[in-house]
């Protein structure tokens, strides 16, 4: 039932062509993401001190936008994307990841890096999953931190004037 939206004719004919349904989308994003949330999670992105359940934060988010396929049905082009796609696989990797973080306890969403054999071992058997992509998946996560530091340090740069040399006539 929470499918179900308000019909919009020019929505569905954009969709139809494949120019995708931006607005939808963006109201949709509106309804689910709180504007004090987004702004202390990005400040905490730009700072690099984004943990794992800031991460199980953004993954539930992502859920109340609705189905993969939905939100990339949306996106200018999307319908071409999701012809050889498959999202039913991504999706249910959300749930893995989801599942991997709710099995460990607090300290460790918090500080991965104390998560030794023994840990990863309880954590793999809580979630259903195997070590292999319990690691997969807290690799996966350090990359994102590693970016999501390196990013900030960069809008750091950029707005004290830094800048890229040759830009702006320097």
């Amino acid at each position: 039932m929470d499918e179900f939206e308000a019909f919009h004719p020019e929505r569905m004919a954009s969709r139809i062509l494949g120019m995708g349904d931006v607005v939808s989308l963006v109201e949709r994003a509106a309804e689910a993401v709180d504007l004090d949330d987004a702004k202390r999670m990005e400040e905490k992105m730009r700072k690099g001190l984004f943990t794992l359940e800031d991460f199980l934060e953004q993954l539930r988010q992502m859920k109340k936008l609705g189905s993969l396929e939905s939100i990339v049905g949306m996106l200018p082009g999307g319908s071409d994307m999701l012809k050889g796609a498959d999202l039913g696989k991504q999706e249910k990797e959300f749930v893995h990841m989801e599942a991997m973080i709710c099995s460990m306890t607090m300290q460790e969403r918090r500080q991965p890096q104390i998560l030794n054999a023994k840990r990863r071992i309880r954590i793999a058997k809580g979630s259903g999953v195997t070590v292999s992509e319990l690691n997969t998946m807290l690799n996966k996560f350090g990359q994102m931190q590693q970016m999501m530091k390196k990013m900030g340090k960069f809008q750091k740069m950029m707005m004290k004037g830094g800048g890229m040399p040759g830009m702006f006539g320097r």
